[in-house]
C-alpha cells in the first residue's frame, strides 16, 4: 500500500535511501540545507511504499525568492527526480509532479523552473506544460588545450598547450579582499544591477549567505571589491572542482556596480587569474547574451559552448502558475542566471 509523504526529519532518510539505492548518492547534511535552510516553502511528493518501508519515487522543488518585474514572489526551482527501479514505467514523475504543481500554485508559488537533463526533459514539455528557453547559456574560456584534445580524437596528438596568458593587475582606485562574507549592502548592489532584469532568483544577502556561505562543503572563493573611498562595487564567486574528466574552474557569479565597470573587469581578471593558479583546464560560466554583465565575460574572451563540447546534456525550462505573469516568465529575453542557479556545483 502506497501514500504520499512530505519531507522533514524524519522522512529526510527515505529520501537520501532512495537515491542512494539507485546509484545517485545524496549527502545528508545537503540535503538539509538545501530544504530546511532556505527560508521559503519547499514543495516535495515522496510516494512511499509501507510494505517495503522504501520511498518507491520522488519529485521535488525547493522554494526560493523571485524578482519577476518590479516585485518579489515565492518560487521554486525543480530540483530531485526519482523512481526506484522496482516502481518503473507506473508513470509516478508525472503523477508526482503535477501534485506537486497544485500544492505550490494553490500555496500562491508564481513559478517552477529547472534544467532538466536529456533524458527528463520530454516529460516537463509534453506531460507538466513548461516552456523551453534553450539554450543552457554556457560559457567557456579555454585555459589549455588538454580539454579539446581529449575530446576530439584527431587533435589527440597535441601537447597541452596554455590558451590564456591574461593576468590580474591591481589598481590604485580599487581593492579586492577575500573574504567569507558578504557586506549588508551587497542587497543594495543587486537592487541596482537587477534594475532592467525582469525575472531572476532575487539575490540578496540573504540568498547569498545561505548559497555560498553555509552551503556544506560548498569550498567557494569570494572576493569582495571596494572602490578608493572604500564603496562596495562589487564581488567575484568561483571554484575549481575535479569534473568531467578535467580541472575545471566554475565562474558562479559575478555583480558589480554597473556604473563601475573597470570593477568589473577587474574581478572577472582576478579570479581568472586565481583558477589559473589552480592549474584548471578550462572556465565555465553560465551567462545569457542579453545579462548585464555579458559584455565583461566577451572582453575576456569567454565564448559560447558548441554542444558537442559540453559536458552533460542539459536545458532550461520554467511554467509560469500565475496566469498575468507567464508572458514575462516565459520570455527568455526577460531571464537572468548564472550558476549560481546550479545545483550540482
Amino acid at each position: 500500500m502506497n501514500e504520499i509523504l512530505g519531507l522533514n526529519q524524519e522522512t529526510i532518510n527515505y529520501y537520501k535511501a532512495c537515491f542512494d539505492n539507485n546509484g545517485v548518492e545524496k549527502d545528508l547534511p545537503s540535503l538539509k540545507w538545501q530544504f530546511f535552510e532556505n527560508n521559503a516553502e519547499n514543495f516535495v511528493d515522496i510516494e512511499f511504499d509501507a510494505n517495503a518501508k522504501k520511498a518507491a519515487a520522488i519529485y521535488a522543488t525547493f522554494g526560493v525568492k523571485f524578482k519577476i518585474g518590479d516585485k518579489v514572489y515565492l518560487g521554486s526551482q525543480s530540483l530531485d527526480t526519482m523512481t526506484d527501479i522496482d516502481y518503473r514505467g507506473k508513470g509516478l514523475f508525472i503523477k508526482l509532479a503535477k501534485d506537486v504543481y497544485k500544492k505550490a500554485k494553490d500555496n500562491e508559488v508564481a513559478l517552477v523552473y529547472g534544467f532538466p537533463n536529456g533524458n527528463s526533459i520530454h516529460g516537463f514539455i509534453t506531460k507538466l506544460e513548461w516552456k523551453k528557453l534553450d539554450p543552457l547559456p554556457f560559457l567557456i574560456k579555454p585555459l589549455k588545450t588538454k580539454y579539446f584534445t581529449e575530446r576530439i580524437k584527431f587533435l589527440s596528438f597535441l601537447p597541452n598547450i596554455n590558451l590564456s596568458f591574461s593576468t590580474h593587475k591591481t589598481n590604485k582606485k580599487y581593492s579586492i579582499k577575500e573574504e567569507n562574507h558578504f557586506p549588508d549592502n551587497v542587497t543594495a548592489l543587486w537592487n541596482k544591477f537587477s534594475k532592467q532584469i525582469q525575472v531572476a532568483v532575487n539575490r540578496d544577502k540573504a540568498y547569498l549567505d545561505w548559497r555560498y556561505i553555509h552551503k556544506p562543503g560548498g569550498d567557494y572563493t569570494i572576493a569582495n571589491c571596494y572602490d578608493a573611498q572604500n564603496n562596495y562595487v562589487g564581488f567575484v564567486i568561483f571554484t575549481v572542482k575535479e569534473k568531467h574528466n578535467g580541472k575545471i574552474g566554475y565562474l558562479m557569479e559575478l555583480m558589480y556596480d554597473l556604473d563601475n565597470p573597470k570593477a568589473g573587469k577587474l574581478l572577472l581578471n582576478y579570479a581568472i587569474s586565481k583558477i589559473k593558479n589552480q592549474k584548471a583546464d578550462c572556465i565555465l560560466s553560465w551567462n545569457l547574451e542579453h545579462s548585464p554583465n555579458n559584455g565583461v565575460f566577451k572582453k575576456a574572451f569567454f565564448i559560447n559552448m558548441p554542444e558537442k563540447f559540453r559536458p552533460i546534456e542539459l536545458h532550461f525550462g520554467v511554467r509560469a502558475f500565475k496566469d498575468d505573469l507567464a508572458t514575462i516568465v516565459d520570455n527568455r529575453n526577460n531571464w537572468y542566471i548564472s550558476y549560481s542557479d546550479s545545483d550540482t556545483v
